[in-house]
């Protein structure tokens, strides 16, 4: 193109600018920033949710525990129904060492390592409990409860709750 009054060409401009250059880094470098928080909050839900589905199964474990070991447990009381046995397996406080359980035999064996593995899979933290027949009318029903500190998740509890009911 001819400059006007000059004889001479020039041509448009055919780079950015340095500013152009660093305005475009910037608005990367939030992008990325923004996307690295996303990620960091995803892990932290993804772990609150295997932790979430092991305490589930953690129940489960008990409960299974609980209905295998029933002839044994029944067999280790001379003059006690099964039922008057299982509540063995109750405490009103959570059992939060292998310690915590005072019941020997089948039944104890069964919690003490139900507590170690409550505390491998979910924290230190973490405890258990074993509630059986709390009426006669109900007297198969068991409710388990297993608490660990999930504060970790986005938005989670200190003291997060999982219970299961099954009737034996």
């Amino acid at each position: 193109m001819k400059i006007p009054g000059t004889g001479g060409t020039y041509s448009p401009q055919g780079g950015a600018s340095l500013i152009e250059v660093l305005v475009s880094l910037l608005i990367l470098a939030i992008g990325l920033l923004g996307i690295a928080g996303i990620q960091a909050g995803a892990l932290r839900n993804n772990q609150g949710a295997l932790e979430q589905s092991a305490a589930v199964l953690l129940t489960h474990s008990i409960v299974e525990a609980m209905r295998a070991s029933m002839t044994s447990a029944a067999a280790e009381a001379e003059d006690r129904s099964v039922m008057q046995v299982r509540p063995d397996y109750s405490n009103a406080a959570y059992l939060c060492k292998t310690s915590d359980v005072t019941v020997g035999g089948v039944v104890g064996n069964d919690l003490r390592r139900w507590v170690e593995n409550l505390q491998a899979s979910l924290g230190a933290e973490a405890c258990g409990k074993v509630v059986c027949g709390a009426t006669a009318a109900d007297a198969n029903l068991c409710e388990v409860s297993i608490k660990w500190n999930n504060s970790r998740a986005l938005g989670g509890d200190a003291a997060q709750v999982v219970t299961t009911r099954s009737r034996l």
